[in-house]
């Protein structure tokens, strides 16, 4: 496959995927920001869904675990208006993206939700350093996708 060069190429890509590889992509997504987040529950989660044989028990307690800490970033950022917890807030529902499976059943990918949170991670970082490039978090999410298809 030739490699993905924008975000129709990378929404048909992933509407090729089943459960585990949109889980799977999506933790690829997500790790690309993880450095955003200071949040260990969120690093471990993202480890679990990065792994195709995880369990669905396991994988629904991780679930609950980084919306714990989705709350909790969302409450500070609300009250303090700081960008890094609003970051924070963005990786960790990227996270649970790739963790809900009733994602995939209302028609949404959940590899293409934790994109998108991932994308507003990076840009509420970039207004909280007043610099860096949220843009080409997109690139890095086509190079992404791109080398995992190759190792399919």
């Amino acid at each position: 496959m030739a490699s993905i060069s924008n975000d129709q190429e990378l929404k048909q890509a992933l509407d090729r995927l089943d459960a585990t590889q949109q889980r799977i992509v999506g933790a690829l997504f997500v790790e690309n920001v993880l450095d955003l987040s200071n949040d260990e529950r969120i690093g471990k989660a993202v480890k679990l869904a990065s792994d195709p044989a995880a369990e669905s028990g396991v994988l629904k307690n991780a679930l609950k675990s980084v919306t714990n800490a989705i709350l909790e970033s969302h409450a500070r950022c609300g009250a303090e208006g700081d960008w890094k917890y609003q970051a924070t807030y963005f990786v960790g529902r990227a996270a649970a993206a790739c963790l809900a499976p009733k994602l995939r059943s209302e028609g949404k990918d959940p590899a293409w939700q934790a994109a998108l949170s991932s994308r507003m991670a990076r840009t509420s970082a970039a207004i909280d350093s007043d610099g860096g490039m949220p843009e080409e978090e997109s690139a890095q999410q086509f190079q992404i996708l791109s080398k995992y298809l190759a190792s399919q």
